[in-house]
């Protein structure tokens, strides 16, 4: 497919901060991530040289010295009415903190006691979240700037999504907040994100980016007229998903972006029928498009310097867990079933049914890798009967999966795509882990040896006990 000129421009709003940028670089000289020290886990270390603070972390996991795991963080919420449901957006982890967001409320717990050390309120409801985290542990969520009100039938009205906010993980500090531009939007339309030293913000009617560190507005773009920016792919890189025309007859285009300017650096062009569009990963670049009723039909992937497509892999039907279609969201930067490195894209296909009676030593299902440039099948990583497993991140040049099992210790491992081997990680037993219902990949969190289950929403129905089940932890033992 053909790419086409610049959908739009983005207005610059001030001048960039270079003077800081350079601060951040000179003063990360030498950093280097490490897990906790001690006999509880093994030393981490990011991939090649040292990041500097405001990048997105990329930390590469070793095996711990023994794979047997136990809890390290719970959160049990207490609160909930009979019949109240609750939203849980965003789960984050640094080395000494979990984190965990729920309704208005980030609360912060300590990784080993899961003793509650902090909680940062807002106004009103957490909208959106980013699970990007910087290498000193920075992240981003926006939410309303005022109290929901109460309707005539005693329910909450929905309140605007209207601001955004950088809190730092380890101590629950708020760095700064702004207002968004535009019109107060609803909390469905708004998309954030960030990469190296920029939080960007979409809300449908108006596109923002900020300095991460001072939260100074970098550059804003209110001309919705033609062109909309729906939201954007952070990370290492940087893409947005810009609709224009007819809301009927969508045209949808990719473009990369310079995060400090709001350049646009290429575009590219989706062909004409496609209904939908989600941004699997900004670089390298890949995309997935939905056409009719179907969902995502196609992943595609961009070459990172002009756009151009690459390979193109069918989702065929209701094959894969790609996590790219979610119902009642707006959320962009989706697919958190597809884990893409440098040159392969991953995901599971759906689990099978399993039952000793029937399964006779069938795999539960696969994890599958395919080659961005073609598109073709690379290697297959077959899960154990009854543990279905499922791509998480990159480590490295390794894929870490979680390997799911109701009645068997569940487990994180390793992939290694050059091989085929797959190395235990942690092993956490069953009668601790939390039920999957409801569970979404991008709140399994593995991060410096650990893995982190967490709810994306909370109901206590009427019966249950005032015990609501939010997060828990694992880590190795040895």
């Amino acid at each position: 497919m053909p790419t086409a000129p610049e959908g739009k421009k983005r207005r610059t709003a001030m001048v960039i901060g270079v003077l800081l940028t350079l601060t951040a670089a000179l003063c990360a000289g030498g950093w280097v991530l490490w897990g906790p020290d001690g006999d509880s886990a093994s030393k981490q270390r990011t991939a090649s040289a040292p990041l500097p603070p405001d990048a997105i972390r990329e930390t590469v996991e070793t095996p711990p010295r023994t794979p047997e795991g136990g809890t390290v963080a719970e959160y049990i919420h207490k609160t909930l009415k009979d019949g109240e449901t609750a939203p849980a957006k965003g789960a984050w982890a640094t080395e000494k903190i979990v984190a965990k967001g729920i309704a208005n409320v980030v609360k912060g717990f300590r990784i080993g006691d899961s003793e509650k050390v902090w909680q940062l309120d807002f106004p009103g409801p957490i909208c959106a979240v980013t699970r990007h985290v910087s290498v000193d542990g920075r992240t981003a969520v926006a939410f309303s700037g005022e109290r929901p009100e109460k309707g005539s039938d005693g329910e909450d009205v929905t309140a605007p999504c209207d601001r955004v906010a950088v809190f730092d993980v380890d101590t629950g500090r708020k760095l700064w907040d702004k207002k968004l531009p535009g019109e107060s939007a609803l909390a469905m339309s708004v998309n954030v994100t960030m990469t190296r030293g920029t939080v960007l913000a979409a809300t449908g009617q108006a596109s923002v980016a900020y300095d991460m560190t001072s939260g100074s507005r970098l550059w804003t773009d209110t001309d919705a007229s033609k062109c909309t920016d729906m939201g954007y792919a952070g990370g290492k890189g940087l893409i947005a998903l810009v609709q224009c025309g007819d809301s009927a007859e969508p045209e949808f285009r990719i473009q990369k972006i310079a995060p400090r300017t709001g350049k646009s650096l290429w575009t590219y062009t989706v062909a004409e029928g496609i209904d939908g569009v989600h941004l699997a990963s900004s670089s390298p670049p890949v995309i997935a498009v939905a056409s009719g009723d179907m969902g995502s039909t196609h992943l595609i992937a961009l070459s990172g310097d002009k756009g151009r497509q690459r390979g193109t892999i069918p989702l065929e039907g209701d094959r894969y867990v790609h996590g790219c279609d979610e119902v009642f969201s707006a959320e962009v930067e989706r697919c958190t079933g597809v884990v893409v490195g440098k040159r392969q894209l991953y995901m599971a296909t759906k689990p099978r049914d399993f039952s000793p009676e029937t399964a006779r030593g069938r795999v539960a299902n696969e994890v599958v890798s395919f080659d961005l440039a073609t598109g073709n099948t690379v290697r297959k990583f077959d899960a154990r009967p009854g543990r279905p497993m499922f791509p998480l991140r990159m480590s490295g040049d390794k894929v870490i999966a979680y390997r799911e099992a109701a009645s068997a210790p569940s487990a994180a491992v390793s992939l290694d795509p050059d091989t085929g081997k797959e190395t235990l990680l942690l092993l956490f037993g069953e009668d601790e882990a939390p039920a999957m219902d409801g569970l979404e990949p991008p709140l399994v969190v593995y991060e410096r040896g650990r893995i982190f289950l967490a709810t994306t929403s909370v109901t206590r129905s009427e019966g249950d006990g005032p015990n609501q089940w939010v997060m828990r932890g694992f880590e190795s033992s040895g």
